[in-house]
């Protein structure tokens, strides 16, 4: 009994050991030290609103043979985070050199660009989700530029998922010349 005892003893600190080594890089993509308060976007010393009004966003929805019903709307809307929605994009002050820029640069670290989504405008307006992207440190991500999103409920506050999105890599993935950043909605002069 004392045999088993030791050896349930041994395999406890030794698991405990590997989490000790091992959480940072179990953690690693996820949200360390990421927060997000919706309301703080409203703080014009910290943050830029990029578009005057709100963008609309078309999605590319290929609706072969048939019209769309309003199941296939929903379920479309549920799936592709831009189907129908518009967006008023914010930036911190690190983006907002580069966002505003003639032509596309490479974004610094700690760049932060807030994509808040909602349906119609002209109807209630209120926000549907908010799509995060931010520039972390050199190696995060490298085939993505090192960018990590991020996404967060209409509440502003909680998040959804974070890290190397595959769902939002998958579309970013295509701007590489632009720093895999989406500027359609910026007015350049």
């Amino acid at each position: 009994m004392a045999r088993r005892g030791m050896y349930c003893l041994i395999v406890v600190v030794i698991s405990v050991a590997l989490l000790i080594v091992l959480a940072p890089r179990l953690t690693q993509g996820t949200s360390d030290d990421f927060s997000f308060d919706a309301a703080k976007l409203k703080d014009t010393t910290g943050w830029t609103k990029v578009n005057d009004k709100p963008y609309l966003m078309g999605a590319e929805v290929n609706v072969l043979c048939g019209l769309p019903s309003k199941t296939r709307v929903e379920t479309e809307r549920k799936t592709n985070p831009h189907a129908e929605a518009y967006i008023t994009v914010y930036v911190n002050n690190a983006a907002r050199e580069a966002m505003f820029a003639k032509e596309p640069q490479t974004f610094p670290q700690g760049s932060v660009i807030v994509k808040e989504k909602i349906g119609n405008p002209f109807e209630d307006g209120k926000p549907l989700l908010y799509t995060i992207m931010r520039k972390r440190e050199p190696g995060y991500n490298p085939s993505l530029g090192d960018w990590e999103f991020a996404v967060v409920g209409s509440n502003g506050k909680d998040v959804q998922g974070i890290g190397k999105l595959e769902n939002c890599q998958n579309c970013h993935r295509t701007k590489r010349v632009s720093d895999f950043v989406y500027r359609t909605y910026v007015k350049l002069d």
